[in-house]
């Protein structure tokens, strides 16, 4: 539910323990102050420029990023004497009172539209309304949408969640939904952004999941060390527990390390099991079937959920249209000085994200995302597959020539990390990435083996057990397909953008 306030408020948003003493100094000088002013504790409207306080009087918001806690005390009192302290502030924002979300205008926030994301920054995370929809006229209603799962931590990463809600209601025991938060790609920020600053809505969607096959248990993986999260999805679950009417499902909260492939959704139950070595899965059967301790089990990451949630409560919203390859929208984190997370229809191009900057390419989809100077691409999951590139929510953009990016670099940092962290289960991935990184670094020496290396990446995407092997080819790949030409230069000795010392 979404709130406002036309009294002077300070909402200081945070998602780590930094931030409490900068919510902390605020609500001290609120105190102190004649006037009545209301301090918030909120979560990020979508950047990283954490703490950051919005300071909002009449319709009018000042915005201030990284504040410290004197900071913080001055802003408010400014605002107790009657005036919005536009000074120094990083944009300052006119907006109807009764606004219930965050106020973009033409900042690097703006681009795109805010549903999923509404009341981002804006509102009590932990405020939760869960649907009253039936479990199963929810599915009905999911599977007739076809509403995919997000991200690369989700078991139904791609595919429609419909198929594995209905498989894991049929199997034998007891089952239960993972939320695997641990967004433990570095590229993208989307799960730790909602789980964050909209924890009652990623819970409402669990639970519409918990309800449709018949769960009592849902269980919050998240990273070692987030104590701000896990305080937020433990009051979430504590006012589920309170809720009228239908009883929700008990939440509990897992930690485990974000690493890329712990995040793998197999590996994460690996994980929650208490496994020493944590590797992939084999398939079928699949997590909705044998999943944490044998029961069946869903694993959805927060943007599947917050996207379930958003389906069932709004299902008239234009962009939820059952006829479209991709129903909804998507989370795209822009990587770069000004990092944040936007909200893009599936059907829009992916540089509506970039909000006017410059790119000559880009890398799309995370860690292991396809290299491309095409971005006119749809965010939709079946044309970005079609394109090559990846879906798990993030675009770091690149300026080519001399002084900017070179694309053999970035393809060969990816490998790197593929050949660091795979979990060594598989022959493609374990063996496939240690050689194509040997043969990247060869072309410094003179020698672009072509047909090796685009067999190499054929092989891993094609017969790795896991999604990390599949999708750990793909820089690869689509850099000996959009750049061979830069990878025959640096053979020659030449690198094209001017940043390899050749």
């Amino acid at each position: 539910m979404l709130s406002s306030s036309t009294a002077p408020t300070v909402r200081v948003a945070f998602d780590t323990p930094a931030g409490r003493s900068v919510l902390e100094a605020a609500r001290r000088a609120a105190g102190a102050s004649a006037d009545d002013v209301e301090v918030r504790a909120v979560g990020s409207p979508g950047t990283v420029h954490l703490p950051l306080v919005a300071v909002t009087r009449a319709g009018r918001t000042a915005l201030h990023r990284s504040v410290d806690p004197n900071e913080a005390a001055a802003l408010v009192s400014v605002l107790a004497d009657g005036d919005v302290p536009v000074d120094g502030a990083d944009e300052v924002v006119e907006h109807d009172e009764s606004a219930g979300d965050f106020p973009v205008r033409d900042g690097p926030l703006s681009a795109g539209v805010r549903r999923t994301l509404a009341g981002a920054g804006w509102v009590d995370p932990t405020a939760v309304d869960v649907p009253t929809v039936d479990g199963t006229d929810a599915l009905d209603a999911l599977s007739s949408l076809g509403l995919r799962g997000r991200g690369w931590g989700d078991a139904r990463q791609d595919d429609p969640v419909a198929d594995a809600w209905r498989t894991a209601r049929d199997a034998d025991g007891d089952p239960v939904v993972v939320v695997n938060a641990l967004d433990a790609d570095p590229k993208v920020d989307g799960d730790r952004l909602l789980v964050g600053s909209l924890t009652g809505r990623v819970l409402a969607g669990a639970t519409v999941a918990a309800r449709a096959v018949g769960a009592d248990d849902v269980v919050v993986a998240l990273p070692e060390d987030e104590p701000v999260l896990a305080e937020r999805v433990r009051a979430v679950g504590d006012a589920l527990d309170e809720t009228d009417g239908e009883a929700g499902p008990s939440v509990s909260v897992a930690v485990a390390e974000a690493t890329y492939m712990t995040a793998e959704p197999t590996a994460l139950l690996e994980s929650l099991e208490g496994n020493d070595r944590i590797e992939a899965r084999r398939r079928p059967p699949g997590p909705e079937a044998w999943g944490l301790f044998e029961r069946p089990t869903l694993v959805h990451t927060p943007r599947t959920l917050a996207a379930v949630a958003r389906a069932v409560t709004t299902p008239d919203d234009p962009d939820l249209d059952p006829e479209a390859a991709d129903p909804g929208t998507r989370l795209v984190t822009v990587v770069g000085p000004d990092r944040r997370t936007v909200e893009l229809p599936t059907d829009a191009s992916l540089s509506r994200a970039l909000a006017g900057e410059d790119a000559s390419f880009a890398c799309v989809g995370g860690q292991f995302g396809g290299l491309t100077r095409d971005l006119d691409t749809p965010a939709s999951a079946p044309a970005l597959r079609g394109a090559g590139l990846g879906t798990n929510g993030s675009m770091e953009a690149f300026v080519a020539g001399s002084g900017g990016a070179c694309p053999v670099v970035v393809a060969g940092r990816r490998t790197r990390v593929a050949r660091e962290q795979n979990c060594g289960r598989c022959v493609p991935c374990r063996t496939g990435s240690v050689r194509a990184h040997e043969l990247l670094r060869d072309v410094y020496d003179g020698e672009f083996a072509d047909d090796r290396l685009r067999e190499l990446a054929r092989t891993m995407a094609r017969t790795s057990l896991c999604g990390f092997g599949r999708d750990a080819a793909r820089p690869l790949a689509t850099a000996l397909e959009d750049f061979e030409t830069d990878l025959r230069a640096h053979a020659d000795g030449r690198c094209p953008a001017g940043v390899c010392d050749l």
